[in-house]
This record gives structure tokens, sequence and C-alpha cells, in this order.
């Protein structure tokens, strides 16, 4: 009689996106997701900073708070989306070494 500890044993998952069918093509529509993202982000920091810069010129602290604000959500945007493959990378490995 096996125990259940010792069926889970003996599942083992090794992703390989290689191996699947279209995997190529996957790869290159998350490439161009991730440009995507990064200009989008880079486009939010240019508004955030025309925005800051103007509230600032012209005595509107509300508008100078909310594009301070914008530069820093776009900046980890883009922080988040250039780092997403080793991010990834890294919870993938550190999930492969629970026993």
């Amino acid at each position: 009689m096996r125990f259940p500890s010792q069926i889970l044993h003996e599942v083992r998952v090794n992703p390989d996106p290689g191996k699947l069918p279209g995997g190529a093509q996957i790869q290159q529509i998350l490439d161009g997701l991730g440009g995507w993202a990064l200009f989008a982000a880079l486009g939010g920091i240019l508004i955030s900073v025309i925005i800051w810069s103007l509230g600032s010129f012209g005595g509107n602290y509300h508008a100078a708070s909310r594009g301070k604000t914008g530069v820093l959500v776009c900046g980890a945007a883009a922080l988040i989306a250039g780092g997403a493959g080793p991010i990834i990378n890294f919870f993938a490995n550190l999930g492969s070494q629970i026993r």
C-alpha cells in the first residue's frame, strides 16, 4: 500500500516553453507586450513630469503632488516590466527548491 507522501514524490514538472506548439510565437508576443509596457511607462513619466513642473510653476500643489505620484508609479511600472523575466525566474527557481 502506498501512502500519499510516497505518491507526491513521483510527480515531476519540468516547465519548458519550447515543447509547446507555438512556443516561439508566444515568446515573441510576450516580448512585444513587455516593450509596449516600457513605452507606456516612458509616456507616463513624461506626462507626469510635465504635470509636476506646470503644477510647481503655477503654484498648484495638488497637480505637483499628482505629477510626483505619476513619476513614482510609472518608474515602478518600468522596473517591474523590465525585470519581469528575472522576477519570474527567481520565483520559479525558488519553487523548484521545495521538497
